[in-house]
């Protein structure tokens, strides 16, 4: 059973917290991530429509952010793999390598090398946000 969830462009009107313990006894926290406080405007029926801080109808500020839950253990590694694998499913990574092998080989055009390679820089962004955070709130890489 996969209990791995990713949530993307999530509101809140508090900062989130990076780390939030779930306390559900088996070490599971949400690891939430590109935090940017947004202008909103908040309409009188509950809808929120994210706008830009020029507009003169913003009626206040939120934190937009993406969670990714992750089992124990808390670790850099972890939470990198995890949240990896949230957003490109193995097969969708094997997908992309292989896309990328046949444009190598000329067998596809070469626009099939992109997407690889742009999921390879998201990687390298994923990491460095990853190993930056860990440093910040000291969880280790490995345990």
């Amino acid at each position: 059973m996969e209990t791995t969830t990713l949530a993307i462009g999530l509101l809140a009107d508090e900062k989130p917290e990076v780390i939030y313990d779930l306390y559900n006894g088996q070490g599971t926290f949400l690891y939430n991530h590109n935090i940017k406080e947004v202008s909103v405007i908040k309409e009188q029926e509950g809808g929120i429509t994210i706008t830009t801080d020029d507009d003169e109808n913003a009626t206040g500020k939120m934190f937009q952010y993406d969670s990714v839950r992750v089992e124990y253990p808390k670790t850099a590694d972890n939470i990198f793999s995890t949240l990896l694998t949230a957003k490109y499913p193995a097969k969708t990574e094997s997908k992309l390598i292989n896309e990328y092998q046949s444009a190598v080989l000329g067998l596809l055009d070469e626009d099939y090398k992109k997407p690889y390679e742009d999921f390879l820089k998201d990687r390298l962004a994923i990491r460095s946000m990853i190993d930056a955070d860990a440093e910040t709130y000291d969880i280790p890489t490995d345990l």
